[in-house]
């Protein structure tokens, strides 16, 4: 059948909104190793007032990392365009939506006309998006009500598969040697991958870097494999 395998980092952070390193680094840095990327930015956390007192910084901080983001947004979009040809390396624009209650997702965009669209639930979310848009839930593992998948909330559409290895650990299930990031609460049974295929979920997996320093594909976290029959936008796609 001809395919061949390409591989990616389809979530990593830089300066964009929170985070270190500039752009064009990052981007310089994922081509000197992967087929394809995308440099993910902050940009909603509708329930972010259910943070408590003693979590004021974090909100703080989040928030400015979203307006930085907004504020800059279709300039980013332009330099990615312009850095793809650059370096030779095929770039998804993506940001992050968080939610407390019904976790963190990126979306994805096959183009560079990506909107920053919000919404109070998932359900409205994807509403919003169509075809060209891809919405991928991560660190699934922690579990209702603490950013990780709530899988009442779970659909398939437009989330063929969910993220489930990144520095943040493992979300296979309870039971394995990448353990989650103390700062924000231990993997939970319940959002687990092996929790949502016992609930007749139907979903691929992948994995990612979620790093936050500008090194798309950074060694030792996750990555994406593609089985493609060329390094096309489209065949990626």
């Amino acid at each position: 059948n001809n395919l061949k395998f390409f591989w990616g980092d389809l979530h990593s952070h830089c300066s964009i909104s929170y985070g270190e390193g500039n752009l064009e680094d990052a981007i310089k840095r994922a081509s000197q190793q992967l087929d394809f990327c995308s440099i993910t930015g902050h940009a909603f956390w509708p329930d972010i007032s259910k943070l408590s007192k003693n979590q004021k910084n974090i909100k703080k901080y989040h928030l400015d990392g979203f307006k930085k983001l907004k504020k800059n947004w279709s300039n980013i979009l332009i330099k990615l365009k312009f850095f793809e040809k650059k370096y030779s390396i095929k770039i998804f624009p993506s940001y992050e939506w968080h939610s407390l209650k019904f976790g963190d997702h990126n979306i994805y965009s096959k183009d560079f006309n990506l909107k920053l669209l919000n919404a109070q639930n998932i359900k409205n979310l994807k509403k919003k998006l169509n075809e060209n848009n891809l919405i991928i839930p991560h660190h699934i593992g922690y579990g209702e009500e603490n950013r990780g998948i709530n899988w009442k909330f779970y659909t398939s559409k437009l989330s063929p598969f969910v993220e489930i290895f990144s520095m943040h650990g493992c979300s296979i299930d309870e039971d394995n040697p990448f353990t989650m990031l103390h700062d924000m609460g231990t993997i939970k049974g319940s959002g687990t991958a092996i929790s949502g295929w016992k609930k007749n979920k139907i979903f691929g997996v992948i994995g990612s870097t979620d790093d936050h320093g500008g090194y798309p594909g950074s060694f030792g976290n996750g990555r994406m494999g593609v089985l493609a029959k060329n390094n096309t936008k489209k065949a990626l796609w």
